[in-house]
């Protein structure tokens, strides 16, 4: 494709969490309201306000209070839906990359690839607290504007969490899907979960603080409170059974026996069902002594146990919401609707007409495995454990999503290619671009059919 060329195809851009600005309005009010995510000026007050509930009856993140604040995904007055995915803080662009997310790339498409935005280039922002398949009616509704605006099937680029987007929307629309979309190329694709960012993510708010509040200035606390109640969030943890070469990822705690919780000894809801069949007593966690004047125990969990730390560590959890506190304890309905999202995505077939192609970042240490405490400084109490810095044990990956899970979509794939890369930069990389822009010129029928949900590994690695 020269930069003169007409795109065969329009181009749908899906960011991941965290990757489009939010903005809050008073309920009821017209405009835009005011930005929330990202803004460097005030950014832990305002990222509070992204603070809510998950409500199982509406199946969404709602406001904490009667008269909470709206949340939105600004337009700017662009129609394509790219200006809340290019600049996540568009007062503090110039010197500070962080801030940059699609924008690099939508210059090169413009300037080198022939695109338009507003034409053929489109993207679309969302949610992010909420779950993947809360965004399936917008998606769908996008991807039918296109349609109509163009006449043609779509290409569709995801980055990170936005892949989950796409497989939901395959869930509930396939052969809607198989007429929008031509191509889907997903990139740095959590689809065997990021167990070491969502993981720590939940408990600590490190893995968020660590890589975006050391730019944006927000507290790990603030951050571990909107993902405590966001159902994204334990979507990103691994689904049951997934296959990995290594052995299974889990949380170790090194505590002393006063600081347990009753919850923390029930097994997962998989593990629970496998012992219940067998007629076996569940005894809860492992429990290694250690050799230390402490008195430590290690405790060992699969992530699917995880729901019960949870349960300990937030008892008695609140947030101050105008001077009241506001009680946040753990929401076992979050955790079920997550359960409910694997469970779905594991039946997730790919159409025959349409084409999938997979790029994923490797050759950086990537947190698989993660403890709290140690020999010498147990956890002494688990409402504690959020201020806690945890340790990994670490699996090739991009930084964020493990190779092995990027890889396992499942689908009959066209192919699969790993890119040295770390996880958000791998979408602004030039060898990325060419790659893409390479598979978006690809004509004809995709090789081979459908494939179930099970995580097979096809193409090139």
């Amino acid at each position: 494709m020269s930069a003169a060329a007409e795109p065969a195809r329009p181009l749908l851009l899906i960011p991941g969490v965290c990757g489009t600005i939010l903005n809050t309005r008073a309920a009821g009010a017209r405009g835009e309201g005011e930005r929330a995510w990202v803004s460097l000026s005030g950014a832990d007050l305002r990222y509070q306000k992204l603070w809510g509930t998950y409500d199982r009856s509406s199946g969404r993140v709602e406001g904490l209070s009667s008269d909470s604040e709206e949340v939105l995904v600004p337009t700017n007055g662009d129609a394509s839906g790219l200006y809340p995915i290019s600049i996540l803080d568009p007062d503090v662009q110039y010197g500070l990359p962080v801030v940059h997310y699609f924008d690099t790339f939508v210059e090169y498409l413009t300037s080198k690839q022939g695109y338009t935005c507003g034409t053929d280039l489109f993207g679309f922002g969302y949610d992010f607290r909420q779950s993947n398949s809360a965004h399936v009616p917008a998606l769908l509704d996008r991807l039918r504007s296109m349609h109509a605006l163009t006449g043609r099937r779509a290409d569709i680029l995801s980055h990170s969490m936005g892949a989950l987007v796409v497989r939901s929307l395959l869930i509930d629309h396939a052969a809607e899907f198989e007429k929008l979309v031509e191509t889907w190329i997903a990139v740095a694709a959590p689809f065997g979960g990021a167990p070491g960012f969502g993981s720590d993510a939940l408990l600590t708010g490190v893995q968020f603080a660590g890589s975006l509040g050391a730019y944006f200035f927000v507290d790990r606390g603030t951050f571990r409170q909107a993902c405590v109640q966001s159902p994204a969030v334990y979507e990103l943890l691994p689904p049951p059974h997934f296959p990995y070469a290594a052995p299974a990822p889990e949380l170790t705690l090194v505590a002393v026996p006063s600081a347990t919780h009753p919850s923390m000894h029930r097994p997962g809801p998989e593990a629970a069902a496998a012992e219940a069949a067998a007629g076996v007593r569940t005894l809860g966690p492992k429990e290694a002594p250690l050799a230390s004047w402490h008195e430590a125990h290690e405790y060992k969990f699969a992530l699917d146990q995880l729901g019960g730390v949870l349960q300990g560590v937030l008892e008695g959890n609140s947030v101050s919401i105008g001077g009241q506190a506001v009680a946040m304890p753990f929401n076992p309905d979050v955790w079920q609707r997550a359960v409910d999202s694997h469970s779905a995505w594991s039946a997730c077939t790919f159409p025959r007409t349409s084409r999938f192609y997979n790029l994923y970042g490797k050759g950086y240490p990537t947190p698989y495995s993660l403890q709290y405490g140690s020999w010498w400084f147990p956890v002494s109490e688990l409402k504690a454990l959020p201020h806690a810095n945890a340790s990994y044990t670490y699996v090739d990956g991009d930084g964020t999503v493990p190779t092995e899970s990027a890889m396992a979509d499942g689908f009959d794939a066209v192919e699969r290619v790993g890119l040295v890369g770390a996880h958000r930069p791998l979408i602004s990389m030039q060898s990325a671009w060419d790659q893409i822009t390479t598979w978006i010129r690809a004509g004809g029928e995709p090789a081979g059919g459908a494939v179930g949900g099970g995580f097979q590994m096809v193409g090139h690695p």
